[in-house]
């Protein structure tokens, strides 16, 4: 488990997010994990827990679902009734005392019963890293179903 003084840079694509790391979460390598071959479905792999499988998903930069083959780990969070995964380009744990959040709300209706996906930004140079908010992110996910 990460210092929960640490964010965990999340890369989708071309675009990064972070998570704040007392959220839970575990770093899955591709090839401990059940890979979905078949183009049906919004799962791109499972994690085989027990007698349960837990599902990892694609998302591109904009947190749309999507499908592609050049990726090597997958990010479960810790939630209810069992964790939910996402399947990164890239994850880096960042401590608190390199990165200084603000707080941030999206503006419009949030797209989840929750609320919105993000709960503040990082500043850093000329660039804006989003922060999800992970009650509501896992929500996100749990949303995409095995569809």
């Amino acid at each position: 488990m990460a210092d929960p003084n640490q964010y965990l840079r999340l890369q989708l694509g071309e675009s990064s997010y972070l998570l704040p790391s007392a959220s839970g979460f575990t770093i899955e390598q591709r090839e401990h994990l059940i890979t979905n071959k078949s183009p049906e479905g919004n799962v791109a792999a499972w994690q085989s827990v027990r007698s349960a499988r837990l599902p990892a998903y694609c998302l591109d930069g904009m947190l749309r679902v999507t499908r592609h083959q050049d990726w090597h780990r997958a990010v479960f969070l810790d939630a209810l009734p069992h964790a939910v995964g996402l399947v990164v380009d890239e994850v880096q744990l960042l401590p608190r005392s390199e990165t200084t959040v603000s707080l941030f709300t999206p503006l419009g209706l949030p797209p989840t019963r929750l609320g919105h996906l993000f709960s503040g930004a990082w500043v850093t140079g000329n660039r804006i890293i989003l922060v999800l908010d992970p009650k509501t992110f896992v929500a996100y996910l749990q949303s995409l179903g095995e569809v």
